[in-house]
């Protein structure tokens, strides 16, 4: 069974086409620590600097150095692994007294600093995610559309899932469709995370491109969840939680908390996915509100001749692939599609 993944709406007209990730260093990510190390603690945190190596082979190959459990390594989010980046780690009371600092532990990675902590790294504790993409584009671009693009990303854009979440080619999507139909899902494990974080991903990007196609994207509806909160640390206005900034439905069991209009449309925009929404409620999963739309922070647009240089910090769970389906249309230089953009 093959999903294609529909062609989710954007407010604009595209402004560039070209390509990211043309080589590691065009695409570069800096995890940003929503904690400070506590200074003393049974875990043991390394900042490591990677390149052509994925989150989970390193967090592997840092148990086996350590002589420990890959379950008692932490860390915040998967990070790309065709791009240059750097994240923390967390290990629990490492076996063996190694020296890290300055030691090439394994192909592409290395650890940067150490530090003591009380507790072990858990999804999404960091504050968010420094991009610096280096875009390749087909012609260069007029300082109008570089001018335009600037103002799109301040006003804010679809916080759509990224095509990563759905996997390779869509297979993640398609697994997911199959279980709809009546296939297992896994008692644990992985594998049933995929399928249920996809399921309720489809959902979601359903009703935000609903709102997209009715002009409402970051308008406040009667009967609106409101999000408030800063979540974008260097952001003017202050990231994906900015006051005032609906929020769509991460499908589970409950009541929407919705009303009125904002209830309507999500009805409507989910009417054709009445049996993704009972699969999930059975599954036994809580539904939960995630924000509409980001505001990316710190942004800089560069363009020289036919390449544009952007930088921005996103709050954890944005994709970065997403803000570049709302400037245009961008491919993949790497080749590869399985890349985890930095979350």
């Amino acid at each position: 069974m093959t999903c294609v993944l529909p062609d989710w709406p954007q407010p604009g007209e595209p402004l560039f086409r070209g390509w990211y990730r043309t080589t590691p260093e065009a695409f570069r990510v800096d995890e940003l620590p929503g904690w400070q190390p506590s200074g003393a603690g049974e875990h043991l945190l390394l900042r490591v600097a990677k390149r052509g190596a994925n989150t989970a082979w390193v967090a592997q190959a840092l148990a086996r150095r350590a002589g420990c459990q890959t379950s008692e390594v932490g860390y915040c989010g998967e990070k790309d692994r065709h791009a240059v980046t750097t994240q923390w780690f967390s290990l629990r009371d490492p076996r063996q007294a190694l020296d890290w600092r300055g030691d090439e532990a394994g192909d592409g990675w290395n650890v940067l600093a150490l530090a003591r902590h009380d507790r072990k790294l858990r999804r999404g504790d960091h504050a968010g995610n420094r991009f610096s993409l280096r875009l390749e584009l087909e012609h260069a671009p007029a300082p109008e559309a570089v001018a335009q693009a600037r103002s799109r990303l301040e006003e804010g854009i679809p916080n759509y899932f990224g095509p990563q979440r759905f996997g390779r080619d869509g297979g993640n999507l398609s697994r997911a469709a199959a279980w709809v139909d009546g296939a297992r899902l896994p008692a644990r494990g992985p594998e049933r995370g995929r399928i249920l974080s996809t399921a309720r991903s489809l959902l979601f990007n359903e009703v935000v491109a609903a709102r997209v196609r009715a002009g409402c994207l970051g308008a406040v509806l009667e009967g609106d969840v409101v999000e408030e909160g800063t979540a974008c640390p260097g952001a003017a206005c202050p990231g994906a939680a900015c006051p005032g900034v609906p929020t769509g439905p991460m499908w589970g069991r409950g009541r929407s908390a919705t009303g009125g209009a904002a209830a309507a449309l999500e009805a409507a925009a989910l009417a054709p996915y009445q049996s993704w929404c009972e699969r999930l409620e059975f599954a036994g999963l809580k539904q939960e509100r995630r924000p509409l739309l980001v505001r990316p922070g710190a942004v800089t647009l560069d363009a020289q001749g036919s390449t544009l240089q952007l930088e921005c910090v996103l709050p954890p769970g944005v994709f970065v692939t997403s803000v570049l389906a709302a400037l245009g249309t961008f491919f993949d230089g790497s080749g590869n599609g399985d890349g985890r953009d930095g979350q």
